[in-house]
């Protein structure tokens, strides 16, 4: 029977060209002085996106300062210096230009910006309840992968590892979506944060916390990432691929907050929480073909209706699902083998990344420390120890 609570509250502004209306759009939050985040990299700045920003926001009276020290796999540090400036310059909202590193690290520094303590032991301390408010923050992604665009999580590596954080102050008060703001990204990044995106919609359309809309934009997503984004990586200037998976990112992102990622993505946890010099979609695939090989067994022996699931998206994807196994194995793998081939990533090896198989007991046991997370609780299937171990040795078999 169904049961859940639908909430999306972000205004999304959606479409190629589109940047140029935040010099005009009446949903800019109020204020005169605004904290542009960007990340370390300097591309923001070397593709002119950030002058950019900055000249529409002077053109409405608004200035702003920036703080460019956000890395990738965003760290706490990074969040806490970056809400201490927003506080010492009195600043009114936030504006993120970037990817999900960048846009995350706003989202926690627009509640850390209300209080002077520790971002990391305010959130673990409960610190921010349920109506806590943050500071106004304008998202503007400028890569197709996370969808942190339109939902209330963040994920920040701290101390105790990579964690994922949800709260609704994280819902950013504007979106701009400009997938031409994505013509900039490289080959193999835009395959990696492509994949990102396909399995947010992967995990949340097998998740239990589903829903009928996130399941609607979870199947689309799914389709358009197959279709589009090899198209993407081979011509990186077909600005109708880019939209599309501008799309599906988006669509996918939504239904983080909508439903909720599964195991998968509490086991990537452990490779970029261990090596922030790994990326997250990265992390993902390598995990993917041993993690879903894993899930389908399991849910053929206690949960026939994520098998069947496997199945719905296998059929998104465009392989067909009159058999769940044909003689050339299950559908969803097959069409996530095609997918990975057509991207350029099959070959993709754990050392290629800075992991190793004599550190999968130690990967093991990072993931098994986030069994209580929202990622473990929502998969369907129950992903014990020797589970969770097969998958990490999958990663590293030839």
């Amino acid at each position: 029977m169904l049961s859940f609570t639908f909430r999306v509250p972000t205004p999304i502004v959606f479409g190629p060209g589109r940047l140029a209306e935040l010099e005009k759009t009446p949903l800019l939050p109020t204020g005169k002085k605004a904290l542009i985040l960007i990340g370390q990299s300097g591309n923001i700045l070397r593709q002119g996106y950030l002058s950019r920003v900055q000249g529409l926001l002077s053109a409405r009276g608004v200035m702003s300062v920036v703080f460019d020290g956000v890395r990738a796999n965003p760290r706490v540090e990074d969040v806490d210096a970056a809400a201490k400036k927003f506080r010492d310059m009195g600043a009114d909202f936030l504006v993120a230009i970037g990817g999900g590193s960048v846009i995350d690290s706003a989202k926690c520094a627009s509640l850390a910006a209300t209080s002077d303590a520790p971002f990391w032991d305010a959130m673990s301390a409960g610190t921010y309840g349920p109506e806590a408010k943050g500071a106004p923050l304008v998202a503007i992604p400028t890569t197709a992968g996370t969808g942190t665009e339109g939902n209330c999580v963040a994920v920040l590596c701290g101390a105790p590892g990579k964690r994922g954080f949800v709260h609704p102050a994280f819902y950013p008060t504007l979106s701009i979506v400009d997938p031409k703001l994505t013509l900039s990204v490289p080959p193999r990044m835009t395959a990696i944060t492509g994949m990102d995106a396909f399995f947010h919609a992967a995990e949340c359309f097998l998740s239990t916390a589903r829903q009928p809309m996130s399941d609607m934009m979870c199947l689309d997503a799914a389709h358009l990432v197959t279709r589009f984004l090899p198209q993407a990586v081979a011509h990186g200037d077909d600005i109708g691929a880019r939209t599309a998976l501008a799309w599906a990112s988006t669509a996918a992102g939504m239904s983080l907050s909508l439903s909720s990622p599964i195991a998968q993505h509490g086991m990537e946890y452990s490779f970029s929480g261990s090596n922030h010099a790994s990326q997250h979609g990265a992390g993902l695939v390598l995990l993917s073909r041993p993690f879903f090989k894993r899930f389908i067994q399991l849910a053929k022996e206690q949960d026939e209706e994520a098998a069947e699931r496997t199945l719905n998206l296998a059929v998104a994807m465009g392989f067909g699902a009159e058999e769940e196994d044909g003689e050339d194995g299950h559908p969803f793998l097959l069409g996530l083998q095609a997918l990975l081939e057509g991207v350029g990533l099959a070959g993709l090896t754990g050392e290629e990344l800075g992991f190793s198989a004599a550190h999968v007991e130690d990967y093991v046991a990072s993931a098994m420390q986030l069994t209580g997370s929202r990622q473990f609780l929502n998969t369907p299937v129950h992903f014990a120890e020797a589970d969770v171990r097969a998958v990490f040795q999958g990663v590293f078999e030839r």
